[in-house]
Formats: structure tokens, sequence, C-alpha cells
């Protein structure tokens, strides 16, 4: 049945109902009904037309009150992610944008920006899970093996979840961002530059076994090139960390001769704060950040950098969630990883 033209008018009633999109829509109001639920296969252009209707007509269906037989929530993903840093906010952004479009309400879950794990994130976990959404993307920064059984039991009731960032011990879709491998790139770079005295400023530095540091250790050791605990440097986030990050590398009584630093606007800081004391980048030492987020890029020196594909890591989380709400997914969970690669620009010195 084709569908009638829309005329957007007074004669539209201020609540619009299930009933005023599909007859708009050109539909019976059961099959509208299944394109929102979700409990009956109706064909993508019908949907979309659908979809676009609501939306013009500005109809917001009950994802609570709507529920699919598994007793899920129709057209609801939630988004959960336990802090937003800067690549957090940029990929939940992402995510959302990109379900929206798709008709999903897509609510977020997140403490906002902390530089700790807040203690009681299990609650803000279940609580996303308790409302029984039927996708969720979990960005797993900062979650640990003991959050799995809250996101198992949402599983078990027949929710979809894709994992994001971090490879959890689930059976799910995973898009996993390999920080190991994008760390040893940046140091790779600075010894292929010829650089041997190279120090390294991240989170929980001290600790070897993060992936990190492990990704730095492994390019020195395969340069054959000795790490120095000395250059291991914690200096907190961003701007703040940056500036003691020059304070710590000026009063260092040997420094070396080219950094790699995690974030960008840490790195951008260092490099001000060094250039003031009259040290020069990358003429007396060499940076290289990682991320690539705009501080890299219009610093007073612009910053090599090792990229993080967060716009890829969010639409492959998206696609990889639509396709199993849709029932177009293989039956084997997926699992993709991204590295990042190296962009260069003025802050690295050839040796």
């Amino acid at each position: 049945m084709p569908a009638r033209k829309l005329t957007l008018s007074k004669s539209i009633p201020p609540s619009v109902t299930l009933a005023d999109v599909a007859r708009c829509a050109g539909v019976t109001k059961s099959t509208a009904s299944f394109a929102f639920s979700g409990k009956r296969k109706i064909s993508d252009a019908t949907k979309k037309r659908i979809f676009a209707v609501a939306m013009e007509l500005g109809y917001q269906p009950n994802p609570h009150a709507q529920r699919l037989g598994a007793g899920r929530a129709a057209r609801l993903v939630g988004l959960f992610a336990l802090t937003l840093d800067y690549v957090a906010w940029k990929m939940m952004s992402q995510l959302h944008h990109d379900l929206a479009t798709q008709g999903y309400e897509a609510p977020l879950y997140t403490y906002g920006y902390s530089e700790d794990r807040p203690p009681d994130h299990g609650v803000l976990l279940s609580t996303m899970c308790s409302q029984l959404p039927e996708g969720i993307v979990c960005n797993t920064a900062k979650l640990v093996e003991a959050d799995c059984p809250v996101l198992e039991h949402y599983q078990q009731r027949g929710g979809t979840l894709v994992c994001l960032h971090t490879e959890m011990p689930l059976v799910c879709d995973q898009v996993i961002f390999d920080r190991e491998k994008n760390t040893y790139l940046a140091a790779e770079y600075l010894l292929k530059a010829g650089h041997r005295d190279i120090g390294l400023c991240t989170f929980d530095v001290a600790d070897l076994s993060q992936p990190r540091t492990r990704g730095f250790a492994k390019a020195l050791q395969a340069f054959g090139v000795s790490l120095h605990p000395q250059w291991l440097f914690e200096a907190g986030r961003e701007e703040d960390g940056g500036a003691m990050l020059a304070k710590k590398f000026l009063q260092a009584e040997k420094r070396p001769t080219a950094m790699c630093i995690i974030n960008d606007m840490q790195a951008a800081t260092f490099v001000h704060q060094l250039l003031r004391a009259g040290v020069r980048v990358p003429e007396d030492v060499s940076v290289v950040s990682l991320d690539d987020m705009p501080a890299a890029r219009h610093g007073v020196v612009a910053l090599t950098a090792v990229t993080q594909p967060w716009h890829e890591m969010a639409e492959t989380a998206a696609q990889f969630l639509l396709q199993r709400l849709h029932g177009t997914a293989p039956q084997e969970p997926r699992k993709v990883t991204f590295t990042g690669e190296i962009i260069e620009r003025e802050s690295v010195r050839q040796v």
C-alpha cells in the first residue's frame, strides 16, 4: 500500500498515536507496532518508512511499555561508559548518532569524567541491565572480570551485548582497542628515528603488566635497548598532567632524548612548558603522543601521534549490534581489533 502524503498541519493532534503513524505511513496499526516491537519481521523499506513518519510526526513510543516476547524494551539500546574521557565521549556520541538514525533510543549510563573507577560502579551497570534494553554497547574500559556476571545475566534474559574497547571473558561481539600494540608503534617510531634514550608517561606506568607499559617495553627489547625505570613517568591527566610531567622532566638529572606520552592534551602542555623553559622540541627532545585528538594537531608544535581510531570502532560496534538485532549476524561471536597508525608531524627529530 503506498504511503499517504504527509501534511503536518494543525489537524494533527498534539498527542500523536501509533494509529496516526500507521495511517500516514500507509500500513496497518499492527504492522507499525511490529516495526517498533520487533516481534515480527517486516521489510526494511517498510520499517524505514514507518520510522521516518514517526520522526516527522514527533511520535515517541514508550520503550518501557513496549516489550518484546523475551521481556525486553523495544527500540531501546543502553550505552555504558564508566567514565568519559575525550575519546570515550567521542565514541559514545558516534554510537548515539548511528543508533538514533535507525530509530533507537540510546540513553547513556555513565559517571562522567573521573580519574578513578567509582567504587559503586556495579550499581550503575545493574541499573542499565534492569531496564532490559534490546541491546547494550558496553565500553569496557576500566571494567574488570568481576563485572561480567551482571552482563551475563542480561544476556541470559535475551539481551544483545557488544563490548567496546577492552576484551572481556564474555560470549559476545567485541570491538577491541589494542593499547599494547598502539604504544609499541609509538616507541618503535622513535627507535627507528635513532633514539635510544626514551621515556614513557602513562597511567600506572610502574606496573609492567599494564598494556601501555608492556608495549613500550617490548619495543625497546626488539631493538636491544634497556628500559630505564627513572624514565617511566606518572604525572596525572591532560593539561595538569602535562605540566606535572614537564616539571619532573626538567628536574631529572639525566633526561631522555624522546618521550612517548599518553594523551595528546598532556603531551601538548608538556611541549608548551618545555618551550617556556628554553628546551626545544624536537631539537632537544622528541615527542610522540597517543590518540591524535585536536590537541595533537593544533598545538605550538604539531605532534607526531599514534591514532586511536574511535570513529571506526564506534561504527563497527553499532554495525555489530544492529546486525544482531535484525537477525543478519553470523551465529559465532565476532572480534575485531584496532591498533591505530602513526601520523607524522613536526615533533620528532631523526638522530
